[in-house]
Order: structure tokens, then C-alpha cells, then sequence
């Protein structure tokens, strides 16, 4: 199943992709992944089949995909949000490129313990067609784009894209400033569908796909796959966990492979297109803090 929440007038709703067509069901409300976190024990029970069970019996309304495209919002609001870092032989050279301490970025690759990092709460995270931001006090900002697990108590019970928004001279100045490179208003995307996770057969064979608009023409093109990630999603997972009480309808943004060129940063305006294979196309516009 694919989770898509959008706005009709004033409205929020709820519904699946089918098609060309999103299929609405009144029992699914309009936040039906916050019901599933307040089951007992949702890893219990898929969340697919949860879902369905909700719509048993229920003819949907039919909306056209195309329309309601304009209109999404995010489809779950995170509890907590955790990003990993250098997952990517590219996300290592172009850390290494930036940062004026050298070979701290190669260790961490090559190391057993993965960088893992508290991106925000909620409240830091915005949907599809929603503005992200750039701090004022950098020069260097980037869209990181990233397959994003989505977690019921600690399973993995979905997929989304994730736009990881980062200052690169921030961090690449110290890398004790990564905080600040990373958690500032705005700074996370994700949408526009929640994949339940029986939708892939082998996630890491998920293609990605970044463009950068400026004034309706394309400034940069990218493209990678989570077949070129070095740690696998269950070894994220098991150090996210580790004696850390991460709540129930977590994410984690798994880490970037498309990385724009050291001459390239956002400005205020830009407008940023995502795509990952079966999880559709997110757009946001970026503001200037």
C-alpha cells in the first residue's frame, strides 16, 4: 500500500494509490498511521493489514492522482527524526573535500559503528509542495536526498523519500558544528507516499533521482541507488536502537549518495524534485532564512 494525506479545502484526507487515481476511504480518517502508533503493540501487526482492515467493506472515492499531486501533505508526522551519515563511498569524498580535518570521514565508513545522528522532532519536518529553508549564516547549502525507514515500535514498517537539507561549510568548518549544520527550521522533508514496507521486495534496489530547478531551468541532475549504500538497513536499525529509547513512529534518513558539485548551493527560490523508485516525486521550493 501507498499512503498519500492531502488537503481538499480546508480537510485533511487519507488515501491509497490506485493508479492514476487515489482512493479515499472514510475509516481510513485523515491520519491513519497515527492510529496504527496507537495500537498496544503495533509491530505486532503489519501495517498494511492494519490499514486494510480499517477499509474492509468500504467503497472508496475516487480522486484523480494528477490533482491531488498539488495538494499532499506530509503522510505521517515523525516522532523523532535520526539521520545516518557516510553511507555512501560518494558522501565520504565529498565530506572529505569539505572538511578541513582530514580522514575522520574515511574512518567512519570504514568502521563497524555507523554515524547516526538526531536530525529533530516533528514540528522541524515539512511534506511535499512545502517550503524548505537555508540558514542565514551559511554559504554552502544543500539538498541530501535519502530513502527514509519509517519505524512502528522498532520494526521498519515503511518507506518514504527524505530530503536531509545541510550547510556544508558549517560543518565542513568543524566537524563538532554538524548540529548546526543539520537542525534548523525546515530543514527535513519527506513524502509524498508512506510505501508500506511489503511494497519492496529488495530496498536496497531503489534508484534515486535529484533535480534542482532556478527560474524553470534545470541548474543540476543527479542520480544513485541504496544498492550503492555500504550498511544495510537492519545494521542502522540495531545502532539506532541500542540503548536508545526512540519513540514509537520514528524515521531515519539513511544517508545521501547524489552530491552536488562544490560550485553548487541552493538559493532562495530554487525549487528541489526528488524521485525514488515506487515512492513518487516530492517538490519543494527553498527559502532563505
Amino acid at each position: 500500500m501507498k499512503l498519500v494525506r492531502f488537503v481538499e479545502g480546508t480537510k485533511p484526507l487519507a488515501g491509497f494509490i490506485d493508479g492514476s487515481d487515489v482512493l479515499v476511504y472514510e475509516g481510513l480518517g485523515s491520519n491513519p498511521f497515527k492510529d496504527y502508533m496507537e495500537l498496544r503493540k503495533p509491530d505486532d501487526i503489519p501495517l498494511n493489514e492494519f490499514w486494510r482492515s480499517l477499509t474492509e467493506g468500504e467503497t472508496p472515492r475516487r480522486y484523480d492522482l494528477e490533482w491531488v499531486k498539488n495538494q499532499f501533505i506530509m503522510p505521517m508526522i515523525p516522532a523523532e527524526v535520526w539521520a545516518a551519515g557516510v553511507t555512501y563511498k560518494r558522501s565520504v569524498t565529498a565530506r572529505e573535500d569539505e572538511t578541513e580535518v582530514k580522514g575522520i570521514y574515511d574512518r567512519v565508513y570504514e568502521s563497524t559503528r555507523p554515524e547516526v545522528l538526531f536530525k529533530g522532532l516533528g514540528y522541524r519536518t515539512v511534506g511535499p509542495n512545502d517550503i524548505i529553508c537555508i540558514r542565514s549564516d551559511a554559504t554552502w547549502n544543500v539538498p541530501e536526498p535519502e530513502f527514509t525507514l519509517v519505524y512502528g515500535e522498532r520494526k521498519i514498517v515503511g518507506y518514504m523519500i527524505g530530503n536531509d537539507v545541510s550547510s556544508r561549510d558549517i560543518e565542513g568548518e568543524n566537524p563538532l558544528y554538524l548540529p548546526q549544520a543539520k537542525v534548523f527550521r525546515s530543514s527535513c522533508s519527506i513524502g509524498p507516499y508512506l510505501a508500506t514496507a511489503d511494497e519492496f521486495r529488495d530496498p536496497k534496489k531503489v534508484g534515486i533521482k535529484l533535480k534542482v530547478y532556478r527560474k524553470d531551468e534545470m541548474i543540476f541532475s543527479g542520480e544513485t541507488s541504496t544498492s550503492q549504500m555500504k550498511r544495510s538497513f537492519e545494521e542502522l536499525t540495531e545502532y539506532l536502537f541500542r540503548d536508545n529509547p526512540v519513540p514509537r513512529g520514528s524515521i531515519m534518513l539513511t544517508g545521501v549518495g547524489v552530491v552536488p558539485p562544490d560550485d553548487f548551493s541552493l538559493l532562495h527560490g530554487d525549487l528541489v524534485e526528488i524521485s525514488m523508485d515506487g515512492l513518487g516525486t516530492m517538490r519543494n521550493r527553498v527559502r532563505q532564512l
